[in-house]
């Protein structure tokens, strides 16, 4: 099973907008969800308390199911793969797969669809298909599990299982995991709330791999994490050319709310845009944080918010390039938080509210090169960006 996604018989791969000084003035999109005055503490409550109550899956926030996503210019399926060069899906059959049935838990498997798998009727709190155990790995084949009624998780993965070249829609979250596993080659939209939920049990150490994947147009975030607030817990989050964008009026590309976990948190080779609130938003006390090679524009708060704890700042290395350009309210902002740019570092922040800012508690250290162009009254003070990338705006 290769870990690259094939789209019309060609290995595929995850092509960000090229970075500045030309960045081209990106689309005008309609928004796939309608929510009111929301601001992200709400999201960060909710996505908080919606985990609290344990089990698989999210439940009770039926409200999503009724929205109609049908009527945007992506309407029914879009499979446009991690290449981002779009893929037209047919409607599938209103029945389930004929070898992978609806509800079904595999434990210790390998298997594979071989068409797309219809499953409406799957209701808050149940799975589409759930998979147990690192030997348990699905391989969609570029086939679409489709959940249309917007409840419910389209894939749970469970104790360290694979889903591989899937795409998932229409859930309430499209791809939901409990202790580690990992999710590759997927595309995963128009889901109610998250696209990819990671969470962990109470002391439990786990892993979680994601990568060349598409996550976009769901409905209040892309990818998140909720810790379970117990300090023995351990997890590690590695993810690698992805694509979060577009998500939600008030949620973020990114989420992790590590709460008292020790987490450790390494995405390269990314992009977070055009979200409704942060590109990447951490939150947490003992964690170590680093980025590599990532572009964050175009949402509606910070390209990178950060955010330690009373008794512990949260740390971050930027061991290569990170450029947050045309973010609403700042590139980077920092509460917490010691962040240090190594020698092949660069933190390139420009044409923000506030370029680089501190709300308090905050370092900046290292010998890479940061440049900030606005130099507010409360911006870490640092070189000055000799151009601002010009996008026409």
């Amino acid at each position: 099973m290769s870990s690259q996604a094939k789209v019309d018989g060609s290995t595929a791969q995850l092509d960000m907008e090229d970075p500045p000084p030309s960045l081209p003035t990106p689309p005008k999109r309609q928004k796939a969800s309608s929510f009111s005055n929301t601001n992200i503490s709400k999201i960060l409550v909710f996505a908080l308390c919606i985990f609290i109550g344990g089990g698989i899956g999210i439940a009770g926030y039926s409200t999503f199911a009724s929205r109609d996503i049908q009527q945007q210019n992506a309407v029914a399926i879009i499979r446009e793969g991690p290449d981002n060069q779009g893929k037209a899906g047919k409607t599938p059959p209103p029945v389930c797969g004929s070898t992978v049935q609806c509800g079904q838990t595999f434990t210790g498997e390998e298997l594979e669809l071989t068409e797309d798998l219809y499953c409406p009727q799957t209701t808050s709190g149940d799975c589409a298909i759930t998979l147990e155990g690192e030997d348990a790995v699905l391989d969609c084949n570029q086939f679409m599990i489709d959940g249309d009624s917007r409840t419910g998780n389209g894939i749970c993965i469970l104790n360290g299982a694979s889903a591989i070249n899937c795409y998932v829609q229409k859930f309430l979250v499209g791809i939901y995991v409990e202790n580690g596993g990992e999710v590759k080659d997927c595309e995963v939209m128009f889901n109610a709330a998250f696209g990819i939920t990671v969470t962990n049990e109470a002391s439990s150490t786990s892993k979680m791999k994601i990568s060349n994947t598409y996550v976009h147009d769901n409905g209040i975030g892309g990818i998140s994490f909720v810790g379970s607030g117990e300090s023995s817990s351990e997890t590690s989050i590695e993810i690698a050319n992805v694509k979060s964008n577009h998500n939600g009026e008030s949620g973020s590309g990114m989420v992790f709310y590590g709460g008292n976990v020790k987490l450790q948190v390494k995405v390269k080779d990314s992009e977070t845009s055009n979200n409704g609130a942060d590109g990447i938003f951490i939150q947490a006390a003992a964690s170590d944080v680093e980025l590599d090679g990532i572009i964050s524009r175009y949402n509606q708060f910070a390209g990178v918010a950060l955010s330690g704890s009373v008794d512990m700042n949260l740390n971050m290395k930027v061991k290569g390039d990170v450029n947050l350009y045309k973010n609403g309210e700042a590139g980077i902002l920092v509460f917490r938080a010691d962040v240090v740019v190594e020698r092949r570092g660069a933190l390139n922040s420009c044409g923000n509210g506030i370029d680089i800012g501190s709300n308090g508690g905050a370092t900046f250290s290292g010998n890479g090169y940061t440049c900030d162009s606005t130099f507010p009254p409360d911006s870490i003070t640092c070189d000055p960006c000799p151009t601002c990338p010009s996008d026409g705006a």
